[in-house]
């Protein structure tokens, strides 16, 4: 009889240890959920690239109306590509891309014709890129200028120069796009 009852005790504290392990990996998975989450939701602030080289005190917080022309060049060049470097499979994405950078007095312009035009470049196949020549800033204004090429298959239909305007309003430090036109030729 003792040694049934030896068994009875080990099959009991085996038990408590798989509860144990069980309740301890459901904790670690809701834990390791929750900073997912908090990572996906968390804002980024952007610091300038030439922090360490100020000296005295440097203040930084999400009340900046101003930023560098040349990262503010930076972002420009990425904007008018997310605009014009697309395929039929993934215009959809940089076209949201595109739109979730925008400001909502620019989205409610020009966002329902962006949406509009995805499933006719989607059935389509061209494919365009953006060739970035150059940049100007003029007065917060970014003017990015190059080649559009595009392809219809595998036969180039297209090769002229483009220029793009692109403003830019600060809401929360963060730079969005205010303003977007091409530029007359």
């Amino acid at each position: 009889m003792k040694y049934l009852n030896a068994l009875r005790n080990q099959w009991i504290a085996a038990r408590g240890w798989m509860f144990c392990t069980l309740l301890l990996a459901g904790l670690l998975i809701y834990v390791m959920q929750s900073y997912v989450q908090l990572s996906a939701n968390m804002p980024t602030r952007l610091v300038p690239y030439d922090l360490h080289l100020m000296e005295g005190p440097v203040e930084v917080g999400a009340s900046a109306d101003y930023t560098d022309a040349s990262y503010l060049t930076e972002i420009a060049i990425a904007d008018a590509q997310l605009h014009s470097n697309w395929t039929p499979r993934n215009v959809q994405k940089q076209y949201a891309r595109f739109q979730n950078r925008m400001t909502p007095a620019l989205y409610a312009k020009v966002g329902n014709d962006l949406q509009a035009r995805i499933p006719d470049l989607e059935k389509s196949e061209r494919t365009q890129a953006l060739f970035i020549e150059g940049t100007q800033v003029l007065d917060g204004t970014v003017r990015v200028y190059g080649r559009l090429r595009a392809w219809h298959g595998t036969e180039q239909i297209e090769d002229e120069p483009i220029a793009y305007r692109v403003r830019y309003s600060f809401s929360g430090g963060v730079p969005y796009v205010a303003g977007f036109s091409l530029e007359d030729k």
